[in-house]
């Protein structure tokens, strides 16, 4: 299986299709948490049986948990001049 292409523009865009919908999704939490749902809302949409749904939506939050350390684990390290709870274009 080929690796997925995730990039900053994928992201960029896939959050300006959640804000037409939902101008809340402006917020990176807000929209993150539609990214979420709509993992729910599709899987269980599906016409497998519940224990296989279910599995199945225990192997994708593993795989965002690898994804999320994979990320965390190359990220720079946070420079002194952030106060908690700021938020600047480009962390991630």
């Amino acid at each position: 299986m080929e690796p997925l292409k995730i990039s900053d523009e994928l992201i960029a865009e896939l959050q300006s299709v959640v804000v037409k919908h939902d101008d809340r999704a402006s917020n990176a939490g807000v929209a993150i948490q539609y990214y979420s749902a709509i993992i729910g809302y599709v899987l269980a949409q599906q016409s497998y049986p519940t224990d296989q749904k279910q599995d199945f939506l225990d192997q994708l939050n593993a795989f965002s948990r690898h994804v999320f350390d994979d990320c965390v684990s190359q990220a720079p390290p946070a420079q002194n001049d952030s106060a908690m709870g700021k938020w600047r274009p480009g962390d991630t």
